[in-house]
């Protein structure tokens, strides 16, 4: 077997794991490590598919926690951005492309650790729409949707499971719309396919995994969700510091 389908088959699990304990984190966990395998042009659309597929069995779980009306608004704003993203991936360097998911895996990581409470007391139309189009933007050109939304959830006056749910909706819609972008651009190639293909049995494991573990961190009352975005803060730095000098 090659080599290289192994490597990918464990960072898909991993993907799948963190997805199945958070609620999110696959496209950070995944897109910077496959970069350093297969390159960004085809981490990307890997990490996007995947990205979708994770998604259907945790939102039909928690689907009685979806803040729908929210989710829409965002997946809308994301729509058109899909379509530039996918187009700066299409014809921008991969050193660029690197060098800004190093910079969104810093900020995202660093919110994310010092985000104490809620910002907003309700949702505002406008900002939702601003965060789902610069979501749209980084998902289709960095494979990373996550932190704009995140970010905004996260500022909600919304219980853990209003959150996780309505951030696993959002997610599935809009990797719809970053996948189709993919594929008008020609990323989703014969390699992509073959090596998602390859993979499905340990993104099953990893996935599954994951949702247990959120059981068990629940028991025990463990914060993984630091110890995640300290390993996304320090693979941000690398990304950074490798792709400062082209």
């Amino acid at each position: 077997m090659d080599t290289s389908i192994i490597f990918v088959s464990m960072i898909i699990a991993l993907a799948g794991f963190t997805q199945g304990l958070t609620g999110f984190g696959s496209a950070l966990v995944s897109v910077p490590l496959l970069s350093l395998i297969v390159g960004a042009q085809t981490a990307v659309p890997i990490a996007g598919i995947f990205g979708w597929l994770v998604t259907l069995p945790i939102a039909w779980k928690m689907r009685h926690s979806i803040q729908h009306k929210t989710g829409l608004i965002l997946f809308a704003g994301s729509i058109p951005a899909s379509f530039v993203g996918a187009k700066l991936l299409a014809s921008l360097p991969s050193q660029y492309i690197l060098l800004t998911m190093g910079m969104v895996l810093i900020i995202s990581s660093l919110h994310s650790m010092r985000s104490t409470k809620p910002l907003f007391h309700k949702t505002s139309i406008p900002v939702t729409i601003g965060a789902g189009f610069t979501s749209g933007i980084l998902g289709a050109s960095v494979g990373e949707s996550g932190p704009p939304v995140i970010a905004y959830t996260s500022m909600q006056p919304w219980t853990a499971d209003q959150v996780k749910s309505t951030l696993t909706f959002f997610f599935m819609l809009q990797m719809i719309g970053a996948n189709i972008s993919f594929w008008n651009e020609g990323l989703i190639t014969d390699d992509v396919l073959s090596l998602v293909i390859s993979a499905l049995p340990a993104f099953a494991i990893g996935l599954a995994g994951g949702m247990f573990a959120y059981h068990l961190l629940q028991k025990y009352k463990i914060n993984y969700h630091h110890i995640v975005h300290c390993f996304l803060l320090f693979v941000g730095c690398a990304l950074v510091i490798k792709n400062i000098h082209f």
